[in-house]
């Protein structure tokens, strides 16, 4: 049997610049713990008539 964990990460409201370098963090994190990245779901929404803001949440899983 297999847990899954998500983890959301996102972009900048005002820049919209993702940090690769951070993500990479959040990854080694989750990984020293045990989780493998399984796979992202990507989400871009509208914050105000000019900007939007992107989330990418990361799944995990690992065996039980």
């Amino acid at each position: 049997m297999r847990r899954y964990k998500v983890i959301p990460f996102s972009t900048g409201c005002l820049t919209g610049n993702l940090d690769h370098n951070e993500m990479e963090a959040v990854i080694n994190r989750a990984a020293e713990k045990g989780w493998e990245l399984e796979r992202t779901i990507h989400e871009t929404k509208r914050v105000a008539i000019i900007f939007s803001r992107e989330t990418h949440f990361l799944i995990f899983s690992k065996e039980k």
